[in-house]
């Protein structure tokens, strides 16, 4: 009987960096790209210095299995890290993005899921409670569950399942895979046993969220403007330093690094994707100093400008490999329980 490929050597690998910051919009929403009508995705991860991803959150769910290496996070204004054969389990609520890896081949394995998937709808199904974990999330939450509580090897062993019957193609796949996703979800459940859903907190967050929403509809409308903490603060109609507690509490960030990671996101789809001079693109989403433009750029992205160009166009490899294991709205999620 041949022996099965590990996941490591038979994984289609991808550079988180490259793939997922283009697909977080202004308002700091990372838009996966579901099927609409089975929203699961199970994705094999590389993080390393090519950059590091824009604070974002989504109106999905997330688990990251860590199969190699170290990588550290921020949720909100914390820092988590999550090692080899640890879980990382993350909702829709709070602002997050990696901020480090330990090596340039750090590895991970991300189960994507919108809760839709299970029928669970605002007063819908009972499944709404294997979303507790993720909808219970607060300052407090332990975001990474050890390796040694066992969790994370039998939360990976369905992933795998999972990703070998993407995409579903008839409705006996698609009852596999939801039985396979309720499996995990049963399993976390029960490691988070003593959570109990709040819901009311949940719905504070989507309010304050929207309390933001007009500012950034301004920043992207207007991404060469100058945006003082005044100005923005003024635009939500807020006392400047209610405003700069405000936006860091609700975002994990200060508005100034929020508005440099946006001026630098839009820098880098310029570089890739135009002919247009660096100084051009420094002055069109906003600075007037193209010296300090590029100072800022290697703080966030960790090389120049033209390094970014230079590496952004060279012809990629991988993206055809071996599949894996191969098989025989922008507003968190809250539910009435």
């Amino acid at each position: 009987m041949p022996i099965p490929a590990s996941p490591e050597t038979s994984a289609n690998w991808e550079k988180a960096y490259p793939l997922i910051e283009p697909q977080i919009d202004s308002q700091g929403i990372h838009r996966w790209p579901f099927d609409p009508v089975f929203p699961i995705d199970v994705r094999f991860f590389i993080f390393g210095p090519q950059g590091s991803v824009r604070m974002n959150r989504h109106d999905y769910f997330e688990i990251l299995y860590i199969l190699r290496g170290e990588v550290k996070f921020q949720i909100q204004q914390r820092l988590v890290t999550a090692r080899r054969g640890d879980l990382l389990v993350i909702g829709s609520a709070f602002f997050h993005g990696p901020i480090e890896a330990d090596t340039a081949s750090a590895k991970a394995v991300a189960l994507y899921f919108k809760p839709e998937i299970l029928g669970v709808h605002k007063g819908g199904s009972e499944d709404v409670e294997l979303l507790v974990p993720f909808m219970a999330e607060d300052n407090h939450f332990s975001h990474v569950i050890a390796a040694d509580s066992g969790v994370p090897n039998e939360v990976f062993h369905f992933m795998k399942q999972i990703q070998r019957r993407l995409p579903a193609r008839n409705n006996r796949e698609c009852l596999t895979v939801r039985t396979f996703l309720r499996a995990v979800l049963i399993l976390l459940v029960n490691h988070y046993l003593e959570l109990q859903p709040t819901l009311d907190m949940v719905r504070r967050r989507q309010d304050e969220i929207e309390r933001l929403r007009p500012l950034f509809e301004l920043v992207d409308r207007s991404p060469g403007s100058v945006v003082t903490v005044k100005d923005a603060a003024t635009h939500v109609h807020m006392s400047k330093s209610h405003f700069t507690r405000f936006f860091r509490r609700v975002t994990g960030q200060p508005f100034v690094t929020y508005l440099h990671h946006l001026r630098v996101g839009k820098a880098q789809s310029l570089l890739t994707l135009t002919d247009r001079s660096i100084a051009e693109i420094s002055h069109d989403v906003g600075f007037c100093d193209q010296s300090y433009f590029g100072l800022i750029f290697h703080k966030i992205v960790g090389c120049s400008p033209r390094q970014f160009r230079n590496e952004s166009r060279r012809p990629q490899c991988g993206k055809h490999g071996e599949q894996p294991w191969p098989s025989s709205s922008s507003v968190p999620y809250s539910a009435s329980v």
